[in-house]
């Protein structure tokens, strides 16, 4: 029977054996029939497997760029000279083409590269070189896209050129011809010499207006509609680049969550990872994964963007990737903070108490995502980044902590609110019912600030009752036991279960200004919290009854009036 970590280990095998054929499939496709993109003076690569055919091939190549070069060094001897430049850059480009295909000729005859043999002194480094060699195939990609829009441009710039070059050989003739007319014959001379000149000019400028002109119109005529252009744009970019770029994506999502599925699968089965109380160094390791799957997945990524030979899609990620280190450094001191947040060394641990938005909870695990539990609410888990934890502190776990003062069922006392019961208790939200069926709601931090008490445990009423002073002999001895003994026995039938009423205590409270006052204190379980408020009536109400019974009077409040003196006959 395989192990499970030999499983995973296959598991990972197979998955870059997979994404190694796809980048291979990929560069294969992203060319006609696997090649490269069709030249007539390249060499084909139906004979690349033979090395005589792809000698001849090359040979027939060079034979056919030397023959252009022969055509254009021809028609570049009766050129005018604004066709000049453009010819002689034309064979500048030809006869290096020639010189390529003479070192490959050389290449594949002799099997060496004719580069080894020269000694070239090492060149120094430069960086804005390095940046234009990197950015000259996106640079190059963009000129593509606009292409034709700069041929355009350029010939209405040029149009105008020499509309205006027209113009003002136009207006030198017109002032030449307004002279007068001069008898001194070399005057004459030199201005009829003057007034040729300026005739080529504008002859010259009118054949280039009209070669313009007819250039501009079929370029205009020529050039397909924005709907051709993004048609035939889409399916360029999705036949080849489009196709990496795809590709790309799937390698790097792929990568990433393989990486963390082999992650959360060591989690689960390596007896280290599972401990209750993860060492450092375990913690580390835990980090360093989770990096891992991050700079694994973008590794995976550039491979393949390399092994399809997508350079402007390498160059773009490059720079993304430098882009992201540059604005990463403004964020160092941060990340030292997560830092030492994760690795369990910060103000806050894992496995210990913290007040989180003003309530408490369990920091169950402390990672780039911490988990924070609370098992006396409903959804009483938060998943939320370490930075949001960042300048809270946590303290070890103390036996019997109380996590919430009440559990959902449980019977309250509310300043406020009064009696009711917990129906629901959520990290948002406290819900409550009162008897009879009103509903409060209340969000969980004024519910906790409110201070309920809780009946569901156990509870005490306490009563004053007065009796009038003309009992005062029996007031500390026969009275406070009677009222006792009868309170105990119709209040055990009126609770009907035994053991519900836990204790009752009557005593001598004080003397008052009309009655002696008794104190009677009674203690209730927890299961007649739904009664609190009726018990507290009930009190009071079999009380009376004692009186009544015995014949002891309920004083009224008594009011004092005092007659003030009449005055006397002689004032």
């Amino acid at each position: 029977m395989v192990r499970p970590s030999t499983r995973w280990l296959l598991s990972l095998s197979v998955w870059l054996l997979l994404t190694t054929s796809i980048s291979a499939f990929a560069q294969d496709a992203s060319t006609p029939e696997g090649g490269k993109t069709a030249d007539p003076s390249a060499p084909q690569e139906t004979g690349a497997r033979d090395p005589l055919a792809a000698l001849s091939s090359i040979r027939e190549s060079i034979r056919v760029v030397e023959t252009q070069i022969e055509s254009l060094s021809a028609s570049l001897a009766k050129a005018t000279p604004p066709d000049r430049e453009n010819l002689e850059a034309e064979l500048k480009s030809l006869a290096a083409r020639r010189d390529s295909l003479r070192e490959d000729f050389e290449s594949i005859a002799t099997g060496v590269d004719p580069g080894d043999y020269e000694e070239t002194p090492a060149t120094s480094f430069v960086l804005k070189d390095e940046i234009d060699e990197l950015l000259r195939p996106i640079i190059n990609e963009l000129k593509g896209l606009t292409e034709r829009p700069r041929e355009i441009e350029h010939l209405r710039s040029e149009l105008a050129l020499w509309q205006g070059r027209h113009e003002t050989a136009s207006g030198a003739l017109a002032h030449l011809e307004g002279l007068p007319q001069s008898d001194d014959t070399a005057l004459t001379k030199a201005l009829a010499e003057t007034r040729k000149g300026w005739e080529e000019k504008r002859n010259l400028a009118d054949n280039r207006i009209q070669a313009l002109s007819y250039q501009l119109e079929q370029a205009v005529k020529d050039r397909p509609s924005f709907y051709e252009t993004l048609r035939d744009g889409s399916r360029a970019f999705f036949r080849t680049r489009g196709l990496n770029f795809l590709l790309c994506i799937a390698v790097f999502f792929g990568t990433f969550f393989g990486l963390r599925f082999v992650h959360r699968r060591l989690q689960q089965r390596a007896p280290w990872m599972r401990r209750s109380t993860r060492p450092f160094y375990v913690r580390l390791i835990d980090v360093g994964l989770d990096l891992f799957s991050f700079i694994g997945a973008i590794a995976a990524t550039l491979l393949t963007l390399y092994a399809t030979g997508d350079w402007v899609l390498m160059g773009v990620a490059i720079i993304l990737l430098v882009g992201l280190v540059l604005a990463a450094r403004t964020g160092l001191p941060k990340f030292y903070g997560d830092a030492k947040l994760l690795l369990n060394i910060g103000e806050i641990r894992e496995g210990e108490r913290i007040v989180f938005e003003g309530i408490p909870w369990r920091i169950d695990s402390l990672s780039f995502f911490t988990v924070l539990k609370n098992d006396r609410l409903r959804g009483g888990v938060l998943r939320l980044p370490v930075r949001y934890l960042s300048g809270q502190y946590s303290r070890p776990l103390a036996d019997n902590e109380l996590w919430f003062p009440t559990e959902e069922g449980d019977w309250i006392d509310l300043p406020g609110t009064g009696h009711c019961r917990v129906v629901s208790q959520t990290p948002e939200w406290v819900h409550l019912i009162r008897l009879g069926g009103a509903r409060i709601t209340l969000p969980t931090t004024d519910f906790l600030a409110a201070g309920p008490t809780n009946l569901t445990h156990g509870f005490r009423i306490s009563s004053t009752f007065g009796i009038d002073y003309r009992h005062l002999a029996e007031a500390t001895s026969e009275i406070p036991s009677t009222l006792e003994s009868h309170l105990i026995g119709e209040l055990n039938s009126f609770l009907v279960e035994k053991g519900r009423l836990v204790s009752l205590k009557v005593e001598f409270a004080s003397a008052g200004s009309s009655s002696l006052d008794f104190e009677i204190i009674a203690d209730f379980d927890g299961s007649v919290a739904s009664r609190y408020s009726q018990l507290h009536r009930a009190l009071q109400r079999i009380a009376v009854e004692c009186c009544h019974l015995h014949g002891w009077e309920i004083p009224f409040p008594q009011i004092v009036v005092h007659e003030a003196t009449p005055p006397s006959a002689s004032a």
